[in-house]
């Protein structure tokens, strides 16, 4: 029987993201149809709804997978140090299909919503900071984001030419002791 947390259910789940991330390298995330990620799956469309609802359903929760990978790596500890940046590089680098395709898409997904108020809420949690001061933490927060994505967009394109420690050398450089 193929239920949630089985092994089949999970084997059947696994391939229906990876045909997913297949597809997303040589097609834009919205001219994908069902059909073709169960063909390239090689499973039945029951298959697939019975995993996911639609596309949408997958797509979000395969960036929720994705962007939870990525907030752990700072969310113990609250780190932000350079080993944590080299570990956030390392995982993009070992997920670069899924995060080319992410990474391009040119609306603000669900999932950088979801992390930019989880990175918010724990910097909330473990400070204590005026309104004002807070939102100016939400603009240096986006700006932030906004940097890293773009730095991580353009090091896929090159394909990785950095190692991820070179990455996160570049990244601290440019966002500690500046003066604009």
């Amino acid at each position: 029987m193929n239920i949630k947390n089985n092994s089949r259910y999970k084997i059947s789940s696994q391939k229906i993201e990876d045909a997913f991330l297949t597809l997303i390298l040589n097609h834009k995330y919205e001219d994908i149809t069902i059909s073709q990620i169960c063909n390239q799956a090689n499973i039945n469309r029951s298959t697939f709804y019975c995993h996911y609802d639609d596309i949408n359903d997958l797509i979000i929760k395969i960036e929720n997978k994705f962007a939870k990978g990525t907030a752990s790596i700072f969310n113990y500890g609250n780190r932000q140090t350079h080993e944590a940046f080299i570990e956030m590089f390392t995982f993009i680098k070992e997920n670069k299909y899924f995060y080319k395709a992410f990474l391009n898409i040119p609306y603000i997904t669900l999932a950088e919503t979801n992390t930019k108020k989880e990175v918010l809420k724990n910097i909330e949690e473990k400070t204590s900071i005026d309104k004002a001061s807070n939102i100016s933490l939400f603009y240096r927060a986006s700006f932030f984001g906004a940097g890293i994505k773009e730095m991580c967009r353009i090091w896929l394109q090159r394909d990785c030419h950095e190692s991820p420690e070179q990455m996160a050398t570049l990244l601290l450089e440019e966002y500690t002791n500046r003066e604009y």
